[in-house]
């Protein structure tokens, strides 16, 4: 057999392997793992804010080649034009995807959090590996398509941008709770002082509306959320957090940092019921403060009587008393603390605490426990992603996980529309059994014009 006979065949059996979806054609065929020799052709949407960092982060890396970048900010294309002169540049990620899909091997994702999803799926649609800022995706629907289908596409490599879960202290977190210093594991705290006024929240939509300036592509903006005008400093670039149909609140944002390994050493499913307790929820914007209460049905590491999730966020925590600690410890800013038999562990997000001689544990007596550290090797979470591409390495916060514990994020973020009650979560039709409006809050539809093969 001559090499072009030989490499027609094993072309067509890769192509036969993989199935034929809308965008997909054989001259975008994808590489999946790629060889030694070669480079990680890298498509950015969104390069401002988290998606300046992320595109910083991943082009240190020696096997990455920027190709495209896409933002409808357009002033973005003069910034990157020096530094990256072999990027084509976009406004819309469609069009980038359609012009220039047969020329990249994997996307980033760093846009607001109601785009993630649509971005996202429609990567790995055409075979793309895909790195999406946190939290995963808007609505538990989202979630849980984004991670069936990672499931189901194993050769398609995914990481959730969780940063801080690759530093040194808090993987020295997850394998203390793997084992069993605390024993089977009871409650779950978490907490933020998020927002902080870093968003606004608990306020009606804003009134009025202006013609958006010359360099911002509003529409795109919007994308597959519902038409509204434009308010100066009311969303883009930052201020959207706190509305309901851009983002998750102060649970999505931090949620995704503080409690992923809690909710991994748990092997947590999806929970049973919540509950959001708060006060000022309006029909646009998140509470300003509020404690979401997610019950679970027991797994091996925890007791039988299942666990219980509670998250604080806007300046409130749980006293020190109730979480069985020293009074003197100091529990201010964003951590959690994961309670079970033998004792509890206080796991800090800052990264000072993180990298302190050893995590913080107490017997149930409050008497500090002495713990031998594992040792671990440095990561860099970027480079690990970029690194599985190669498959050198499996992401931890793969889309299949994040895909599972960002579900539970979006069911505490739409309780807060039904506050002050202990809602049912029904998972097989995405609402709640005893309030049937909630299905427009946990799989929301796309406006016209914006339909995701695998979404909407």
């Amino acid at each position: 057999m001559n090499p072009s006979r030989r490499t027609f065949i094993r072309s067509a059996a890769a192509f036969a392997a993989f199935p034929m979806l809308p965008g997909f054609s054989a001259r975008a065929l994808p590489r999946f793992q790629l060889g030694p020799n070669q480079r990680l052709q890298l498509a950015k949407v969104a390069v401002g804010g988290m998606g300046e960092s992320d595109l910083e982060e991943l082009s240190k890396h020696p096997n990455v080649d920027i190709v495209a970048l896409c933002d409808v900010d357009g002033r973005g294309k003069e910034k990157y034009a020096t530094k990256f002169p072999k990027a084509q540049w976009f406004n819309d990620w469609r069009e980038m995807f359609d012009k220039l899909g047969n020329k990249f091997d994997a996307v980033s994702v760093s846009t607001p959090d109601h785009m993630h999803a649509p971005i996202s799926m429609s990567a790995m649609n055409i075979g793309k590996h895909v790195y999406c800022q946190k939290p995963l995706a808007h609505s538990a629907y989202e979630n849980r398509m984004l991670a069936d289908f990672a499931k189901g596409h194993p050769k398609i490599v995914t990481q959730m941008g969780t940063q801080r879960s690759a530093m040194i202290g808090r993987r020295q977190q997850l394998e203390l709770l793997n084992d069993n210093v605390i024993g089977k594991i009871k409650f779950i705290h978490a907490w933020s002082d998020r927002p902080m006024g870093w968003w606004p929240q608990g306020k009606p939509m804003p009134t009025g509306g202006e013609t958006p300036p010359e360099w911002l592509a509003w529409d795109l903006w919007l994308g597959v959320a519902p038409t509204r005008p434009f308010v100066p400093h009311a969303y883009a670039p930052f201020m959207w957090r706190g509305t309901y149909d851009f983002g998750c609140g102060a649970l999505g944002d931090m949620g995704c940092h503080i409690l992923d390994y809690p909710f991994m050493a748990a092997k947590l499913g999806l929970p049973i019921s919540v509950r959001c307790d708060c006060t000022d929820a309006t029909e646009d914007e998140f509470p300003t403060k509020e404690t979401i209460t997610l019950k679970y049905a027991a797994t091996d590491r925890t007791v039988a009587e299942g666990v219980t999730v509670t998250w604080y966020d806007g300046g409130l925590r749980p006293t020190n008393d109730r979480l069985g600690i020293p009074d003197g410890v100091d529990i201010r800013g964003n951590a959690s603390v994961v309670i079970g038999e033998k004792g509890v562990m206080l796991c800090p997000l800052d990264p000072e605490q993180v990298l302190s001689d050893e995590p913080l544990v107490w017997d149930n007596k409050k008497t500090p426990v002495k713990l031998n550290l594992p040792k671990l090797e440095p990561r860099n979470h970027y480079f690990h992603w970029v690194d599985g591409c190669f498959g050198k390495t499996t992401p931890q916060a793969n889309f299949a996980f994040a895909g599972l514990m960002c579900e539970s994020l979006s069911v505490g973020a739409a309780a807060s529309h039904f506050a002050n009650r202990e809602l049912q979560y029904d998972p097989k039709n995405f609402t709640f059994v005893n309030e049937p409006l909630g299905a427009q809050y946990l799989k929301t539809k796309y406006r016209n014009g914006w339909s995701v093969k695998g979404l909407a």
